[in-house]
């Protein structure tokens, strides 16, 4: 199920603006000159497009001149902190990842989305009660940040409590029925508990909200293999080779590896 984590780290990609919404976006600028607010928000969106086209040293530059710049706005700081942790989670550096989130929240100790993400850096480490502790705080100031609920049946599962995973996610999927990664993290884990069956209508909701998503079709493949249909595991692979080659040879692998048992 790796091709999950995949969709993790790309979902990173651009969710604090998405998540901070118009509002505390203006606010993070409050208390800086016009002036120097105006060329912050010119290196954060720098930095964020540096960051969206992989060019990771360039992003990381633009956001420690934010940081510079912004000694006087915690807020602001707080926010290129949180964008240089996401760089760091790109590249798959966690320690130093982690760092940057925790004085996103030094910073700004209320910043939800600072926290969750903490928690992702800490369970990329397998810290995962550190992990636990991030997501509830994260909860904490946000009820809505439905990452975090996410994130805690993710790291529940991956403690081996698939049974608690399993009411986090239906929980949810009940409060957010187009919550695709929360109903993609639902069927994954009735795979793992041995419930097949009961999963591939999960993964199929979820591929209908976000049918470019190349993990989802991955994992609905290897539910389709666990229940010992090959056919449809095939089909998925064939839709994978146009939408993700690589994704596809990995569900490919798989196949071949269950039909030579």
């Amino acid at each position: 199920m790796k091709a999950r984590d995949r969709a993790i780290q790309k979902w990173l990609i651009g969710l604090a603006l998405g998540l901070l919404g118009t509002g505390a976006w203006a606010s993070a600028f409050a208390q800086q000159p016009a002036p120097v607010a105006k060329e912050a928000q010119l290196l954060l969106d720098t930095g964020q497009n540096a960051h969206e086209q992989g060019r990771y040293d360039d992003a990381l530059r633009a956001f420690g001149k934010v940081i510079v710049l912004s000694a006087s706005s915690p807020k602001t700081a707080a926010l290129a902190q949180l964008k240089t942790g996401n760089v760091y989670m790109a590249q798959r550096k966690f320690d130093a990842a982690s760092a940057s989130f925790q004085r996103a929240i030094s910073l700004d100790p209320g910043y939800a989305l600072a926290h969750n993400n903490l928690g992702e850096a800490l369970g990329e480490q397998r810290q995962y009660n550190r992990a636990l502790e991030s997501f509830n705080r994260a909860i904490a100031l946000d009820a809505k940040l439905v990452r975090a609920r996410y994130n805690i049946g993710i790291t529940y599962g991956r403690l081996g409590n698939l049974k608690y995973a399993e009411f986090v996610f239906r929980m949810l999927v009940r409060d957010r029925p187009d919550y695709d990664l929360g109903l993609d993290g639902l069927a994954v884990t009735l795979a793992k508990s041995g419930r097949a069956n009961e999963a591939i209508p999960f993964h199929q909701k979820a591929i209908s909200l976000n049918p470019q998503e190349p993990s989802y079709y991955y994992n609905l493949g290897l539910s389709y293999l666990i229940t010992g249909d090959t056919e449809k595991a095939i089909e998925q692979q064939k839709k994978l080779q146009v939408l993700a080659p690589e994704v596809a040879n990995r569900l490919a692998s798989a196949i071949v590896k269950k039909q030579m048992r």
